[in-house]
């Protein structure tokens, strides 16, 4: 098996603890033969901005920008907002591994093929080595994953 990973991060190196949408920094690993290896860090431009999905209302900013930031072509909020992402900053990825996510979020991200796995704001070092230490159980949370 092998896969590409996003790991939602944070810059203490931690898991981000919030929706995925909006972690600063993804860690794009390869897993293949029962191991992550690190591949690349991306910068994500939705961590840098408020989520105007937050409290799913309207806000001041997604009603005078109608859903497009101020700097350019990036949605949101919405739909719009997770296809830009997948489109735009995970378009290889097979699994997200994240702190959080909202149904939209979720629903898009997994009818796009992409496993979304959960997990507390650990360091990314102990989780990389806990996959590497237990590939069978990490491959049977995907196929639960898969399942859901």
């Amino acid at each position: 098996m092998e896969l590409k990973i996003a790991i939602a991060a944070a810059p203490e190196g931690v898991v981000f603890p919030g929706h995925f949408a909006h972690a600063p920094i993804y860690k794009i690993y390869k897993y293949k033969d029962g191991a992550l290896s690190p591949i690349e860090e991306r910068r994500n431009p939705l961590g840098s901005v408020p989520d105007a999905d937050a409290g799913h209302g309207i806000s001041a900013m997604n009603s005078h920008f109608q859903g497009e930031s101020p700097s350019g072509n990036i949605p949101m909020h919405g739909l719009a907002k997770y296809k830009w992402l997948r489109e735009r900053v995970l378009p290889d990825v097979d699994v997200v591994i994240a702190g959080g996510a909202c149904q939209t979020s979720y629903r898009y991200f997994t009818s796009e093929g992409v496993k979304i796995l959960f997990t507390d704001p650990v360091e990314i070092e102990a989780l990389v080595n806990y996959v590497s230490a237990n590939p069978k159980d990490f491959e049977e949370a995907l196929e639960q994953a898969g399942n859901a």
